[in-house]
């Protein structure tokens, strides 16, 4: 699916962690390309620095961590300089992120409804009626049958698996042009595992959507990736 130019290119960054007077370079060389329209899965054992890379890419590094050398361009443009507020402009509007505790990213006592009306009101909203279709619509995408039913419910109602296409849901309505979800499937059964790594496979197909998947997991995530890159600890090994 490597058609035409990248939608992001990663070029030989390195992270550095400075504490006080010390600082070690605990990533380094790391370069990869994601192409529109495809799920490249990025893989590699726990603690190999996945996790730093895609928080690189949104500008949510932990403090302490800096891009040191390297440039990531999206857009014609190296994001590594971005200032925090292009950084917050970048995850409304261009790149989301689903990370490893996402699950914990809805309030388990207000209303699925009202959460997901908060999200969507960062786009244009047309009138009530076309609101309240765009809410069915966006959880039909990801797969539930009645949607009105969840729109009713709080989210310690719902399974882990469900609470995940929420979130999802809410995603796609920010109409992202990468989304990066890191360990998505972490804290979901093997059941509940295979239905979102199918849903993610099934919104890239139906929006043109451009994933990038990191996992642990090799075997369960390859069979629906384009490409796996793996990750040794400290940068990139192969593609």
């Amino acid at each position: 699916m490597e058609e035409g130019s990248p939608l992001l290119k990663v070029e030989n960054i390195e992270v550095t962690y400075k504490h006080r007077q010390q600082q070690k370079v605990i990533i380094q060389d790391v370069s990869f390309m994601l192409y529109p329209g495809e799920i490249v899965a990025m893989t590699g054992k726990s603690g190999a620095g996945k996790s730093i890379v895609s928080n690189a890419l949104v500008g949510l590094l932990d403090k302490g961590l800096s891009v040191t050398k390297g440039q990531i361009m999206f857009e014609g443009k190296n994001i590594v300089e971005f200032s925090e507020q292009q950084f917050e402009n970048l995850r409304k509007d261009s790149i989301a992120m689903m990370i490893q505790h996402s699950l914990d990213g809805l309030d388990p006592i207000r209303l699925v409804k009202k959460q997901m009306l908060e999200t969507i009101r960062q786009r244009k909203l047309g009138t009530n009626q076309e609101v309240e279709q765009q809410l069915h619509h966006l959880l039909t995408q990801v797969g539930f049958s009645e949607p009105e039913l969840i729109l009713r419910s709080y989210p310690f109602e719902l399974s882990g698996g469900m609470r995940q296409r929420v979130l999802l849901a809410m995603i796609v309505s920010l109409k992202p042009k990468i989304l990066i979800a890191d360990e998505p499937t972490t804290a979901l059964d093997i059941v509940n595992r295979e239905k979102v790594l199918r849903l993610l496979k099934q919104l890239q197909r139906n929006l043109g959507l451009t994933v990038l998947l990191i996992s642990h997991d090799e075997n369960s995530i390859k069979k629906y990736a384009d490409r796996v890159i793996h990750m040794n600890e400290g940068g990139v090994l192969s593609s």
